[in-house]
């Protein structure tokens, strides 16, 4: 199975917010401070992630070792509570009055540098052992666009760069462009994101002809990210949504099972998306969360964009290897195995990486603006 293989899923993925502080005053309707972290969204961020690499286990062991079904197909709802995050989180942290370019140049800083790096290292394992990325090739206009978060359809007909998880981040960036525009409006920014990314789903379903990346930017699932927008509103004006009531976010959890396992006739990022949102939402509603325990699983939520991208290399690696040679049930033994090594690799790529990457570009950035 091949890496860009174990993407067919039916949902796009992932949120990265970054760790960086969030404002006191932000751009929604708030009277008083904000809590610089959210414990509970970082912890939901890994539980998200987690879903995903059980999706690309279940895939890929049902390809390699002959199995009849993905058991772990749910695993796809991860991506859309990361859509539904990735709106709330930059209405959350978003800062009008410091402009446009310190709110891209803070969303370049936390994308880029590790996107690059595992792209480069598909190009290369491309060239080396193609045989482990079956249907990647690579030319300079495929590097440039992969590079640039611009996706290209495949021979296997699939819509994403070279790093195949990299199609979401696709998504990532253009949200990112059109929240940009929008943060003119000041405090409104967010119900402005709402109303455009509204605009664009209906102006892509009233004209469905047009071409590959007509169709990639209009489909509906940017629509998660406005339900992750208006999610932001309602926690930043005092609903109940931000007291804390563990009786809430009981309430709210149950609805999202009962509404994902109904099977109710709704276009899915309806259904997905609701059931993502009051996820997310429940997860606001808990009581402040400490002690040890907690701040392990916050570690793995600040690791979970690079377990997101990495964790293919080990997975599928430990999949090729074992799937053939022993069977699929010793292969699941050494899938368990490469999934402990990719979370463990991940916290490295973290801390290695992501974050000495984006303190640099910041503090770049800074004493550019000093000069």
């Amino acid at each position: 199975m091949s890496l860009e293989s174990a993407s067919h899923m039916s949902h796009s993925f992932v949120s990265v917010y970054g760790r960086e502080p969030v404002p006191a005053a932000v751009a929604t309707p708030t009277a008083g401070p904000r809590p610089a972290r959210l414990p509970a969204l970082q912890i939901l961020r890994f539980v998200a992630a987690f879903l995903v690499v059980l999706f690309h286990v279940g895939s890929g062991l049902s390809v390699e070792a002959g199995g009849a079904s993905n058991p772990f197909n749910d695993g796809v709802i991860g991506v859309d509570i990361f859509f539904v995050l990735s709106g709330f989180i930059i209405a959350y942290t978003a800062e009008p009055a410091r402009g446009i370019s310190h709110f891209a140049v803070r969303r370049v800083a936390r994308v880029v540098p590790l996107y690059w790096l595992l792209t480069t290292g598909v190009v290369f394992v491309t060239l080396m052992a193609p045989a482990l990325v079956n249907g990647t090739t690579v030319s300079t206009e495929k590097i440039i666009r992969s590079y640039l978060f611009i996706p290209y359809q495949k021979d296997n007909g699939l819509i994403q760069p070279l790093l195949f998880l990299g199609w979401t981040l696709c998504y990532e960036m253009y949200f990112y462009a059109l929240f940009c525009l929008c943060l003119s409006a000041g405090r409104h920014a967010a119900w402005i994101a709402c109303a455009l990314l509204s605009l664009i789903v209906l102006v892509g379903c009233i004209r469905p002809e047009g071409g590959t990346l007509w169709h990639f930017y209009t489909n509906p699932m940017i629509l998660e990210f406005a339900f992750g927008l208006t999610l932001s509103q309602i926690y930043a004006i005092g609903l109940p949504i931000d007291r804390g009531r563990t009786a809430l976010a009981a309430l709210l959890a149950i609805g999202a099972l009962l509404l994902y396992l109904l099977d109710l006739d709704l276009p899915s990022v309806i259904k997905h998306g609701f059931v993502a949102t009051l996820i997310v939402a429940s997860c606001l509603s808990l009581p402040p969360l400490s002690g040890r325990l907690v701040a392990n699983l916050i570690l793995l939520g600040d690791a979970s964009y690079a377990l997101y991208l990495s964790h293919p290399y080990f997975v599928q690696a430990s999949i090729k290897i074992a799937a053939p040679r022993v069977g699929a049930e010793l292969a699941l033994l050494a899938v368990v195995v490469g999934v402990g090594l990719a979370i463990a690799i991940a916290v490295v790529l973290h801390r290695v990486v992501e974050r000495p990457a984006q303190s640099f570009i910041l503090k770049r950035l800074a004493r550019t603006r000093a000069g």
